[in-house]
Protein backbone atom coordinates (compact mmCIF):
# COMPACT_ATOMS: atom_id res chain seq x y z
CA UNK A 1 0.00 0.00 0.00
CA UNK A 2 1.69 3.63 -1.36
CA UNK A 3 0.48 5.91 2.22
CA UNK A 4 1.46 9.18 0.59
CA UNK A 5 2.78 11.68 3.15
CA UNK A 6 2.79 8.73 5.95
CA UNK A 7 5.28 6.62 3.65
CA UNK A 8 8.12 5.53 5.49
CA UNK A 9 7.20 4.67 8.95
CA UNK A 10 5.45 8.03 9.16
CA UNK A 11 2.19 5.74 9.66
CA UNK A 12 3.20 4.71 13.29
CA UNK A 13 4.21 7.79 14.43
CA UNK A 14 1.17 9.95 13.16
CA UNK A 15 -1.57 7.40 14.90
CA UNK A 16 0.72 7.55 18.00
CA UNK A 17 0.85 11.54 17.75
CA UNK A 18 -2.90 11.20 17.46
CA UNK A 19 -2.81 12.82 14.35
CA UNK A 20 -6.94 13.79 13.27
CA UNK A 21 -6.14 12.20 9.85
CA UNK A 22 -6.04 8.62 11.86
CA UNK A 23 -9.52 8.95 13.17
CA UNK A 24 -10.65 9.68 9.59
CA UNK A 25 -8.79 6.85 8.71
CA UNK A 26 -10.46 4.30 10.97
CA UNK A 27 -14.32 6.03 10.51
CA UNK A 28 -13.73 5.43 6.93
CA UNK A 29 -12.10 2.26 7.15
CA UNK A 30 -9.88 3.45 4.13
CA UNK A 31 -5.88 3.82 3.75
CA UNK A 32 -6.59 6.81 1.17
CA UNK A 33 -7.53 9.07 3.74
CA UNK A 34 -4.20 9.81 4.09
CA UNK A 35 -3.31 13.06 2.14
CA UNK A 36 -1.34 11.28 -0.87
CA UNK A 37 -2.04 7.66 -0.32
CA UNK A 38 -3.18 5.68 -3.78
CA UNK A 39 -6.76 5.30 -4.10
CA UNK A 40 -8.39 2.11 -1.62
CA UNK A 41 -9.29 0.54 -5.06
CA UNK A 42 -5.95 0.14 -6.01
CA UNK A 43 -4.60 -2.70 -3.70
CA UNK A 44 -7.59 -4.48 -3.60
CA UNK A 45 -7.51 -5.17 -7.67
CA UNK A 46 -3.22 -5.57 -7.29
CA UNK A 47 -4.17 -8.17 -4.77
CA UNK A 48 -6.84 -10.11 -5.68
CA UNK A 49 -5.07 -10.51 -9.13
CA UNK A 50 -1.72 -11.71 -7.81
CA UNK A 51 -3.86 -14.16 -5.94
CA UNK A 52 -5.59 -15.02 -8.99
CA UNK A 53 -2.48 -15.88 -10.77
CA UNK A 54 -0.96 -17.28 -7.90
CA UNK A 55 -3.69 -19.67 -7.77
CA UNK A 56 -4.02 -20.69 -11.37
CA UNK A 57 -0.51 -20.87 -11.67
CA UNK A 58 -0.45 -24.07 -8.51
CA UNK A 59 -3.93 -25.89 -9.10
CA UNK A 60 -4.48 -28.26 -6.02
CA UNK A 61 -1.41 -27.12 -4.50
CA UNK A 62 0.26 -25.47 -1.35
CA UNK A 63 1.78 -22.28 -1.45
CA UNK A 64 3.52 -19.78 0.71
CA UNK A 65 3.00 -16.13 0.14
CA UNK A 66 5.02 -13.45 2.51
CA UNK A 67 3.41 -10.09 2.70
CA UNK A 68 3.51 -7.06 5.07
CA UNK A 69 0.64 -6.77 7.49
CA UNK A 70 -1.77 -4.92 5.49
CA UNK A 71 -2.10 -6.85 2.76
CA UNK A 72 -2.57 -9.89 4.95
CA UNK A 73 -5.60 -7.86 5.97
CA UNK A 74 -6.99 -6.80 3.38
CA UNK A 75 -7.00 -10.47 1.99
CA UNK A 76 -8.36 -12.03 5.00
CA UNK A 77 -11.19 -9.19 4.47
CA UNK A 78 -11.69 -9.54 1.05
CA UNK A 79 -11.98 -13.74 1.90
CA UNK A 80 -14.34 -13.15 4.59
CA UNK A 81 -16.73 -10.09 3.26
CA UNK A 82 -15.06 -8.21 6.34
CA UNK A 83 -14.39 -4.79 6.80
CA UNK A 84 -12.04 -3.29 5.63
CA UNK A 85 -9.62 -2.63 8.89
CA UNK A 86 -11.07 -5.49 10.87
CA UNK A 87 -8.02 -7.52 10.39
CA UNK A 88 -5.46 -5.28 10.97
CA UNK A 89 -2.68 -5.30 13.27
CA UNK A 90 -1.69 -8.77 12.48
CA UNK A 91 1.64 -10.15 14.13
CA UNK A 92 5.41 -10.34 12.18
CA UNK A 93 5.69 -13.59 11.46
CA UNK A 94 1.82 -15.01 11.68
CA UNK A 95 0.25 -17.39 9.41
CA UNK A 96 -2.90 -16.70 7.75
CA UNK A 97 -4.45 -19.49 5.29
CA UNK A 98 -6.36 -19.25 2.57
CA UNK A 99 -7.53 -21.83 0.78
CA UNK A 100 -8.82 -20.22 -2.92
CA UNK A 101 -11.16 -22.07 -5.35
CA UNK A 102 -12.73 -20.94 -8.54
CA UNK A 103 -15.78 -20.05 -6.75
CA UNK A 104 -14.73 -18.53 -3.11
CA UNK A 105 -11.97 -17.87 -0.81
CA UNK A 106 -12.06 -19.70 2.49
CA UNK A 107 -10.42 -18.18 5.76
CA UNK A 108 -8.75 -21.38 7.90
CA UNK A 109 -6.99 -19.73 9.85
CA UNK A 110 -5.88 -15.73 10.89
CA UNK A 111 -2.58 -14.52 12.65
CA UNK A 112 -1.75 -17.93 14.37
CA UNK A 113 1.78 -17.26 16.46
CA UNK A 114 1.95 -20.69 17.99
CA UNK A 115 4.83 -21.64 16.35
CA UNK A 116 6.56 -18.29 17.40
CA UNK A 117 8.19 -18.51 21.49
CA UNK A 118 7.08 -15.53 23.52
CA UNK A 119 3.35 -15.20 23.76
CA UNK A 120 2.96 -13.23 21.06
CA UNK A 121 -1.02 -13.40 20.53
CA UNK A 122 -1.27 -12.50 24.25
CA UNK A 123 -1.13 -8.83 23.70
CA UNK A 124 -0.89 -5.75 21.35
CA UNK A 125 2.20 -4.11 20.90
CA UNK A 126 2.81 -0.53 21.13
CA UNK A 127 3.96 -0.57 17.83
CA UNK A 128 0.74 -1.85 16.32
CA UNK A 129 -2.27 0.96 15.09
CA UNK A 130 -4.85 0.93 17.99
CA UNK A 131 -9.01 -0.05 17.50
CA UNK A 132 -11.00 2.50 17.70
CA UNK A 133 -14.25 1.97 19.88
CA UNK A 134 -17.10 2.22 17.18
CA UNK A 135 -17.51 -0.40 15.01
CA UNK A 136 -14.72 -2.65 16.26
CA UNK A 137 -14.66 -5.78 18.17
CA UNK A 138 -12.42 -7.35 20.55
CA UNK A 139 -12.31 -10.94 22.30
Amino acid sequence: MFLGEWEGGLLRQQVASGDPITAEMYAAGRWDVIPGAEPQEDPVVRTTEAMARISAAHPDERVAVFSHGGVIGLLVALATGGEPFAFSGNDNGSVSHLVITEDRWVLRRFNDTGHLPGGLDLSVAPTQLPQPAVGWFSA
